[in-house]
């Protein structure tokens, strides 16, 4: 085996990363959790820490009225358990161990695993009175050997659920289990299903057939139910039907099948203890590999749910930010980069222009000015930032109708179906009644830097010289009289940059003008351009539409999908330490 101090910490961290049971979709996942955490917190990490403990922890389980009781009360030689014929009396656990076994390091050992309640001497355990899972009533007695620990645990058959929640939180515990069956229940399905969960992958157990009446027949059963469970016991022994004992006159005995030793000496001595120990500790540790890759797988189908839904609103809310994007595509960008690119290819071009521009400004000012003077002010006009907020707005109503149905249909926990809720649900809607106030968004800096670094790398590699560039020189110089602050905005409504376009600002650039001089270079470049912007600009709209509406959802759906994530990692890590 590896080194216990890292096996140890890498176990410890698999169950400080284990979630709480309830939080599996999945019930039989959920059982495997739960189960996992008890063998770790109660079975696994107390017994790497403690070094080799010259304490054997046995547990005598089995179904209803079979003789559980009456074999500890033998085991432990006093009648600590009750023990009559109606069956059903233990709902919890109770121990017994000799007094030594309370003092030092092994009480230190024992309280790591149980929730320990001593029984004061003259008192009875009030066992048959339910209790929560990993209590354990523990009795001390000299008549109990050194080193042996023994168990009485509920029927996992009576009150089913809780019974067997109460019993599989110390079985996971144990070194040996000691199963008791009779005729009437060696081949009950639930009783094989109960034991094959118990010892799992090897761990040590024994079978006791009570009110045996012929040995042939007991072998035969007993063989069947190793079969069934898949590994056989290391011993196996009768209880012939014995008057007194049910009378209460004397203890139960058994007797040894296969030339194994006594049961009280094969529980009660050292050397065989130590031998019981170790393939124990094996058992565990395998059971333990089996779970950890469970529940990591677990967790992996677990985080799936809030991963898609997240990763699908994201991709959402990029479309309808993209499709926004479009309807304001920023005219003088694409100017400003198609002029600075050709003006360093052309030292003429560039000083034959350089006058031109701020004459030209100062034109379009005072032509404004007369113009408004004989016609008067011209009528507000919509601004295209405002069909961007309308485009925001109905694609995010289509996103609410869209997703109704992943609120309806959620099975999770409840936490995210109230978000859900909250998200998709009328009050969203009223929130789209306001105005969205986006502001500077609509000119956002850093979209249009990258805008303009991508039309001067566009311009570049278009121009090849020759006739081509001369026009574009030619055109520039022309439409060089026009400020490009002027062409703020082009909204398009189809077809992209240029095409059904209309110039914002009473620009003197025509929409004609503007086609030839962005045709010259080429038939995509349009349609580049526009993408581009609508990937860039949309995803800075989509943030922002995160942000305002869906910052908790999603939030929450990141912290569950990448927690799921974590804690199949850890689990899988710590499986590979175990191995």
């Amino acid at each position: 085996m590896k080194d216990p101090r890292a096996l140890r910490t890498a176990l410890a961290s698999a169950l400080d990363a284990l979630p709480a049971s309830e939080r599996f979709p999945d019930s039989a996942d959920a059982d495997v959790a739960r189960r996992l955490a008890e063998r770790l917190r109660r079975d696994l990490l107390p017994r790497l820490g403690s070094g080799d403990a010259p304490l054997l922890l046995v547990a005598i389980a089995g179904p209803n009225n079979v003789g559980k009781s009456t074999l500890f009360n033998a085991l432990a030689k006093a009648s600590l358990s009750p023990a009559r014929p109606e069956g059903g009396l233990t709902k919890q656990c109770l121990a017994a161990a000799h007094a030594e076994t309370w003092t030092g390091a092994l009480k230190d050992v024992l309280t790591q695993r149980y929730d320990i309640v001593p029984v004061a001497d003259g008192t009875v355990a009030p066992v048959d009175e339910p209790g929560p899972a990993g209590r354990l009533y523990l009795v001390l007695s000299e008549a109990v050997p050194r080193g042996l620990l023994v168990m009485d645990t509920p029927d996992f058959d009576s009150v089913y659920r809780d019974n067997r929640e109460r019993a599989e939180a110390l079985l996971v515990t144990v070194d040996v289990l000691v199963f008791v069956v009779s005729r009437q229940t060696y081949q009950n399905a639930a009783l094989v299903d109960f034991l094959r969960a118990a010892v799992g992958h090897g761990k040590p157990y024994l079978l006791v057939y009570n009110e045996a009446t012929r040995e042939d027949v007991a072998r035969g059963h007993l063989d069947k139910l190793a079969q069934d469970v898949g590994h056989p016991p290391i011993a196996r022994y009768l209880a012939p039907h014995q008057p007194d004992v049910e009378a209460g006159l004397k203890p139960l005995a058994t007797e040894a099948l296969d030339g194994r030793p006594p049961l009280a000496a094969l529980l009660g001595q050292a050397e065989h203890a130590r031998e019981l120990k170790a393939r124990a500790l094996e058992a565990s540790l395998s059971d333990a590999r089996s779970e950890l890759d469970a529940v990591s797988r677990a967790a992996t189908r677990a985080a799936r749910e809030p991963e898609r839904l997240r990763q699908r609103l994201r991709h959402d809310l990029q479309g309808i930010g993209a499709q926004a994007a479009l309807k304001a595509v920023p005219a003088d960008v694409l100017v400003d980069a198609f002029r600075d690119e050709l003006d360093a290819r052309s030292t003429f071009h560039r000083f034959v222009r350089l006058p031109f521009r701020g004459l030209a400004t100062a034109l379009t000012f005072v032509s404004r000015k007369v113009r408004d003077s004989f016609t008067g002010p011209r009528p507000q006009e919509a601004l295209p930032t405002q069909a961007v907020d309308e485009s925001l707005k109905d694609g995010l109503r289509r996103l609410v109708d869209a997703f109704a149905p992943e609120v309806a249909a959620w099975r999770g926990d409840a936490e995210t179906r109230e978000k859900l809720a909250q998200a998709f649900g009328p009050a969203m809607i009223g929130r789209l009644d306001a105005p969205l106030d986006l502001g500077s968004l609509h000119a956002h800096a850093a979209d249009r830097a990258t805008l303009y670094d991508f039309c001067r790398q566009l311009v570049g590699s278009e121009l090849q010289g020759g006739m081509r560039e001369e026009l574009l020189q030619a055109l520039t110089t022309l439409v060089y009289s026009v400020p490009s602050g002027a062409a703020a905005v082009v909204t398009v409504a189809t077809g992209g940059l240029g095409h059904d376009a209309v110039v914002w600002a009473g620009t003197l650039l025509s929409t004609p003008l503007l086609e030839r001089f962005v045709d010259l270079l080429g038939a995509q470049v349009r349609a580049t351009v526009t993408r581009k912007w609508a990937d860039a600009h949309g995803a800075t709209l989509a943030q922002a539409m995160e942000t305002r509406f869906f910052a908790d959802l999603l939030s929450h759906l990141d912290a569950q999908a990448e927690g799921w994530l974590r804690t199949a990692s850890t689990l899988e890590t710590a499986r590979r330490a175990a191995e």
